[in-house]
């Protein structure tokens, strides 16, 4: 299961790696925009990192509360 969250980060992620490859093949004339783009996946990827851990605390949390309600 995923969340909307999840699926347009992932996506942003992929064009993002997609770009930074096409730009590796010129990295001469690209220097800049491969440093940027870079620092821009970086940035994405602790994104949803964090939310999948914050995600999985909530969820653990939501089972762990269930067994107490019986």
């Amino acid at each position: 299961m995923s969340s909307e969250y999840e699926h347009n980060v992932g996506q942003l992620l992929s064009e993002k790696r997609a770009k930074l490859e096409e730009l590796k093949q010129r990295p001469d004339e690209n220097r800049g925009k491969i440093a940027q783009l870079s620092l821009e996946i970086e940035a994405l990827e602790n994104m949803f990192e964090n939310y999948n851990l914050g995600m999985n605390v909530f969820r653990r949390a939501q089972g762990g509360r269930h067994g107490l309600r019986e």
